[in-house]
């Protein structure tokens, strides 16, 4: 259970567990355990969700929602998803882009991303409301996220030069805590929206490959910022293609 309490602190609010006698290899140990924290993250905003819309115009409620969704992780990924498109705005070479994503002012092309990324998960949420069916979306968007970035840390190296957290993460994930995290992936999917699950899993390994070829092409690997990015178009993208996922 060390690492599972691990991974729940990592990537959310909550202060379960303890930091004690914890050494480099039990953060990547804890990747295994990404996609169940993000079903439990989804089950918050599915009951979030299921009640805010009966007490509330949707557009309200699907704010609300996604308030809470940034506000479970601390805006952790959100903050990489700022800090790579800050990167991506830089005129200059591999290292000058990879030295203003380290940079923790904002710059415009953060805000935007950041902006632009909210609403457009507000505008998704709401869609919902259009189809019960379409719900269950609220929970497989973070089991998506989370998976995905497990599979970025196993098949990347690490971009930065020197020490960092990312750099433990991306080198000490390996293709074992991969082959774990799809397999949580799967039964947790199969339990939330049965066989349906594999298709969205065909389409999530498609938008990865791509998104992991342009990490490589305009980064040259990953760092802790782009897994960030990773998890907020994941979700985003699970979002958006339910409609035709989940019939």
């Amino acid at each position: 259970m060390k690492h599972f309490f691990l991974a729940l602190r990592f990537l959310t609010v909550f202060p379960l567990g303890k930091d004690k006698d914890l050494t480099a290899d039990d953060l990547p140990a804890s990747t295994i355990y990404y996609p169940l924290v993000g079903v439990l993250i989804g089950l918050v905003l599915f009951a979030c969700w299921q009640w805010g819309r009966t007490a509330w115009p949707v557009f309200l409620a699907s704010a609300l929602t996604v308030t809470l969704w940034v506000g479970l992780t601390a805006g952790l990924h959100l903050d990489g998803l700022m800090d790579t498109f800050d990167g991506l705005g830089v005129r200059g070479d591999l290292e000058r882009r990879l030295a203003v994503m380290r940079d923790s002012r904002v710059g415009a092309f953060g805000v935007q991303s950041a902006a632009l990324m909210i609403f457009l998960k507000i505008a998704a949420v709401s869609a919902l409301a259009a189809n019960p069916a379409h719900y269950p979306a609220l929970i497989l968007a973070p089991l998506a996220g989370r998976t995905a970035m497990v599979a970025i840390m196993s098949t990347c190296s690490y971009a930065r030069a020197g020490e960092g957290l990312g750099r433990i993460f991306v080198e000490g994930t390996g293709r074992w805590h991969l082959a774990s995290a799809v397999l949580f992936f799967l039964f947790l999917g199969l339990l939330v929206v049965g066989s349906s699950i594999f298709l969205l899993f065909l389409v999530q390994t498609v938008i990865l490959f791509l998104l992991r070829i342009f990490f490589l092409s305009n980064f040259g690997g990953a760092t802790g910022d782009l897994l960030g990015a990773t998890c907020e178009v994941h979700e985003l993208s699970v979002l958006i293609l339910v409609p035709f996922i989940l019939f």
